[in-house]
């Protein structure tokens, strides 16, 4: 085989591979759309809205904590689950 065929070769698997990583991640965005719908939806119908809020905003921040490089990308979609739950809607106890 010469060297041309070789790395025409290499260059198909890691087209291959870089599609497949592509397909995964549209995979994944695509099922955390569907849970943040139905989580949505879930939460839009809880009673207790105030108590959810200050629970997830403490699992927010250990979230942050120990993830420290997501936590930047982790702060709109916080933004939207915080308003979803009433954040500045209802009084919050201390």
């Amino acid at each position: 085989m010469d060297q041309d065929q070789e790395i025409r070769e290499t260059l198909d698997v890691h087209r291959q591979s870089i599609q497949g990583l592509v397909d995964n991640q549209l995979m994944l965005a695509a099922q955390v759309h569907v849970l943040q719908a139905a989580l949505a939806t879930m939460l839009l119908h809880h009673n207790d809205r105030a108590t959810l809020l200050r629970t997830f905003k403490g699992y927010m921040k250990i979230s942050k904590e120990s993830t420290p490089q997501l936590a930047r990308h982790m702060e709109a979609l916080e933004g939207g689950m915080l308003a979803l739950l009433g954040q500045d809607t209802e009084p919050e106890k201390k």
